[in-house]
């Protein structure tokens, strides 16, 4: 902070770690300080010199503090971790240095927190492109205390928005240092399955995510057996397996349909599967079945097929590159209906799903 220069105490500690000088980070810093909300920006030089990072910091910086951290790991968790560990206002919210706020975003997402004492306000999220992501896709114009199944909570892994620091630290939460990928999904169960107060208002200003950088370290193309590594350990976890049925089957269903399904489909060449990929995602999907068996249930026809025939034990390359070609391929009612048709309308259904979708565009 600049020398004899004094900034109200800070409402949110905002942590932006950054691992690379050539990031956006002016327009993150900019868009946090906007507004007039008493807000503390902690840049996290993650790996880097402080000083390289100074052109893009504003000239009064009363409310911007930067820090060096360094643990030799290509992830975000260990600076989001240090930078939350060094807060103290009342609320904690983290970002990527590629990524900015709309205007007026965290003054809309405070009021939340002074109407109705909120411990968590989720962001609205927005791709740089313009498009809304509804993501959670929670119950059409339910903006208040939402319920981790009904309101589909496991699909927002990242708690962007909000959140009251004395939670995380009083439950001890923090992100899965030394994750390479899926780093918050620990946290996110703990937060979303807490019995806390969570709000949501997707007409506010929203938080967007975004998408001129050359790379980013939590998108890098990496091996079957990295990215179901944070599935295993969640999966494991005292916090889930004490879980009711219900929440055990939807985290199932998303574990299935998001880590390792969309893991899988993008892999269209002999030369993206090696033997230990293979291995690694039909453990994944042995592992989420036997948390919750129901969470098959709901899958569409392709996603099943696709599912079947990649836990078959003589599987091999070239019979997984087919059926990858197969679910690419499918007709709208095998990407629609899953196997049992009177599951059709269950929450985790994509008919269910789409109709969600169509309500929510045209009523909010």
């Amino acid at each position: 902070m600049t020398p004899g220069v004094s900034a109200p105490e800070p409402i949110v500690d905002v942590v932006v770690p950054i691992h690379d000088p050539t990031r956006r980070l002016d327009r993150a810093v900019a868009s946090l300080l906007h507004g007039d909300e008493p807000i503390r920006v902690t840049v996290v030089c993650h790996g880097i010199a402080a000083t390289t990072i100074d052109s893009q910091l504003p000239d009064d910086r009363a409310r911007v503090r930067v820090v060096e951290f360094a643990d030799g790991i290509a992830s975000p968790q260990g600076p989001f971790n240090h930078g939350i560990d060094l807060a103290t206002a009342p609320f904690v919210m983290i970002m990527g240095s590629d990524d900015y706020l709309e205007p007026g975003a965290v003054a809309a997402w405070l009021e939340h927190v002074e109407a109705g004492g909120a411990d968590i306000v989720l962001a609205p999220l927005r791709h740089q492109s313009g498009e809304l992501l509804l993501n959670p896709l929670s119950r059409p114009r339910r903006r208040t205390r939402l319920d981790p199944v009904r309101d589909r909570m496991f699909y927002r892994s990242a708690p962007l928005g909000l959140i009251r620091r004395d939670v995380l630290d009083e439950r001890g939460l923090r992100f899965t240092e030394g994750a390479q990928t899926g780093g918050d999904q620990a946290v996110s169960l703990a937060l979303w399955t807490g019995g806390l107060r969570i709000d949501f208002d997707r007409r506010a200003p929203a938080y967007v995510i975004g998408s001129d950088a050359r790379t980013r370290v939590t998108t890098t193309p990496r091996s079957m057996r990295v990215l179901a590594g944070p599935v295993f350990e969640l999966l494991a976890s005292e916090r889930a397996r004490a879980q009711p049925a219900r929440v055990r089957r939807s985290l199932a269903t998303k574990l299935l349909r998001i880590n390792v399904l969309g893991s899988i489909v993008p892999r269209t060449g002999v030369d993206a599967w090696s033997a230990d990929d293979i291995a690694a995602t039909r453990e994944a999907i042995s592992s989420i079945v036997g948390f919750a068996p129901g969470g098959l249930d709901d899958l569409c026809r392709a996603d099943r097929a696709l599912i079947d025939e990649i836990s078959r034990p003589d599987v091999d390359t070239e019979r997984i590159v087919a059926a990858i070609a197969r679910h690419r391929s499918a007709g709208r009612f095998a990407r629609t209906f899953p196997r049992t048709l009177s599951r059709s309308l269950s929450r985790e259904s994509v008919l269910r799903r789409y109709a969600n979708y169509a309500v929510v565009r045209w009523r909010p």
